[in-house]
């Protein structure tokens, strides 16, 4: 894994840290709802799904402890559990993509995904977010060189992303494993935070899948789209 793409990762997930904590951070994110698994809203997006050996652990030590907590969240199955490589267009009723938005955005994915060679995440670092908990992945600079050029790609279509990152050069992996109904309560805040240096484990990107879905992808509204696998 590239040091230095992993410092700057690091660097970044922590203003970003301080950002939320001073209510300064301005991103896009799933607003709270009472109702996630039947949420009409929809999304276009690009998703790599996490493999059953890490979806257990982290069932284990970390959603178990939380749901003790506070049950009435949304947490993740093993079955939910991914992490979004490039946004489309984010979840919306009526949706923000057209039929055609999403020839053209599997196009892109065709051309661009399999120029790329495989790369790992490193899942660790619980984090609370405003509406959600999740882990972040550390990666090396082939996921930024990737998100950049899909990013052009659907640019120079006439279907750019439409989610407003806090960064838009230094990208991570973002595992949700937990969306909340309401303000958590501080004996879940501060789970998450012993939780907070928790390392999950590594897993392999070989394949990228274009969806469209909901805001926790869940199988009753997702349709596949199209899978690319990067180079081995």
């Amino acid at each position: 894994m590239d040091d230095n793409y992993t410092t700057a990762q690091k660097a970044t997930i922590q203003q970003l840290k301080t950002h939320i904590t001073q209510g300064k951070g301005q991103m896009t994110v799933v607003a709270m709802r009472s109702d996630y698994e039947r949420d009409r809203e929809r999304c276009l997006t690009s998703v790599v799904f996490v493999p059953k050996p890490l979806t257990q652990s982290i069932s284990q030590r970390i959603i178990q402890p939380l749901k003790q907590l506070e049950p009435e969240h949304f947490y993740y199955t093993p079955d939910l559990m991914h992490s979004t490589i490039k946004n489309v267009r984010t979840i919306h009723t009526p949706p923000l993509f057209t039929p055609e938005d999403v020839v053209q955005a599997d196009q892109v994915f065709k051309q661009i995904v399999p120029q790329f060679p495989v790369f790992r995440f490193s899942w660790q670092d619980l984090t609370l977010f405003p509406t959600s908990v999740a882990l972040i992945g550390y990666s090396n600079q082939t996921l930024q060189q990737l998100i950049q050029a899909l990013d052009k790609g659907l640019s120079d279509i006439g279907v750019p992303d439409n989610k407003t990152y806090f960064s838009d050069t230094i990208f991570w992996g973002n595992l949700t494993i937990c969306r909340l109904i309401h303000s958590p309560t501080d004996a879940f805040r501060q789970q998450v935070q012993e939780l907070a240096t928790v390392k999950i484990g590594e897993m392999q990107v070989t394949q990228i899948h274009l969806v469209t879905c909901n805001s926790v992808c869940h199988p009753q509204t997702r349709t596949l789209i199209g899978t690319y696998s990067l180079k081995q």
